[in-house]
């Protein structure tokens, strides 16, 4: 049996559902919903540090996506993210010391590319590729620096600090 979409553009309740899904949620930095602006649903998947583990959170997603993805890679195989990227991922913004990977992995699709150095600069420039019904998912792939929490924790500062952005 295959799991509903947490996310369906279709839907004007798109963003409730995203809400509900947080409501409901126990795990924080996995599918955790920061907010909305502007139209665009920010998710924060952490925690998903390996490629699989994003490519599962890409599935439960059913609309556009902006992806904030990258960190140490270790030599990973983008193409398990392949087919989920054609269909669904209008920008992809990279980050990481081996992030070049991701961009020759897919740069011969057709979308927006950026490699930011910080999360600050990944959600800023996520803010920019973003249209209104979009997701922006923040699910690096791979280990960072620092772990999962302090990197959830900087996505949502960052996020909430974006301009029409709710503090809460």
């Amino acid at each position: 049996m295959s799991e509903k979409p947490l996310f369906n553009a279709t839907s004007s309740h798109k963003i409730d559902l995203l809400k509900q899904r947080a409501l409901v949620q126990t795990d924080e930095h996995y599918l955790e919903f920061v907010t909305q602006v502007n139209g665009v649903g920010y998710i924060n998947d952490s925690k998903s540090i390996r490629l699989r583990e994003t490519l599962d959170s890409l599935k439960r997603i059913d609309g556009s996506v902006v992806l904030i993805v990258g960190g140490e890679d270790k030599g990973n195989d983008y193409s398990v993210l392949s087919k989920q990227i054609k269909e669904k991922v209008r920008g992809i913004i990279y980050m990481g010391s081996e992030s070049d990977a991701i961009l020759q992995h897919f740069s011969t699709q057709n979308m927006l590319f950026a490699k930011a150095l910080t999360i600050e600069e990944a959600v800023q420039m996520a803010y920019f590729f973003a249209s209104s019904k979009d997701v922006v998912l923040f699910s690096p792939g791979c280990n960072h620096s620092f772990d999962y929490k302090v990197r959830g924790y900087k996505f949502k500062k960052e996020v909430k600090n974006l301009p029409g952005a709710s503090k809460k």
